[in-house]
């Protein structure tokens, strides 16, 4: 019996290593960021133009909320804190961009056919900034805002 306990505590504590979310990263960071926001997706309109609104409102319907971080002073450290984060999580890196010194990287966490987080990573010579949301996205979700 102490057998298969220590089998399935081993088990559990090795998947909940492997999901390691985002929001981890934000709560461990963010007295280190010169802005940190945490918002609750039904809040997010409220910095919007209707247009802007409109644009993404499918995916704030899926969304629970957003975790922006934005680094400026140690930007160069948090970048490589933040690339050991990624390299050591599950998460799949979907987009990346490059326009001279700046970046863009798109990162999803996938549970069960859904994606659980989405994490936009923006890099220039100065700034690096974050941008976390946890959501609950279907392919077909996924399929409707490139169409649309």
């Amino acid at each position: 019996m102490k057998t298969f306990l220590f089998l399935f505590a081993f088990i559990l504590l090795t998947s909940c290593a492997t999901q390691t979310s985002f929001n981890d990263f934000y709560q461990t960071n963010q007295k280190e960021a010169d802005f940190s926001l945490g918002l609750n997706s039904s809040l997010i309109s409220s910095f919007l133009s209707d247009e802007e609104y409109e644009e993404i409102k499918p995916l704030l319907k899926k969304a629970k909320h957003v975790r922006i971080l934005v680094f400026s002073e140690n930007s160069d450290n948090m970048s490589k804190k933040f690339d050991k984060f990624i390299s050591k999580s599950t998460f799949d890196e979907m987009v990346k961009i490059k326009d001279d010194n700046d970046k863009v990287n798109v990162f999803t966490l996938e549970e069960k056919n859904k994606i659980k987080e989405v994490v936009v990573e923006v890099r220039s010579d100065d700034d690096f900034v974050l941008l976390g949301l946890k959501t609950n996205l279907s392919e077909d979700d996924i399929a409707k805002l490139i169409k649309d």
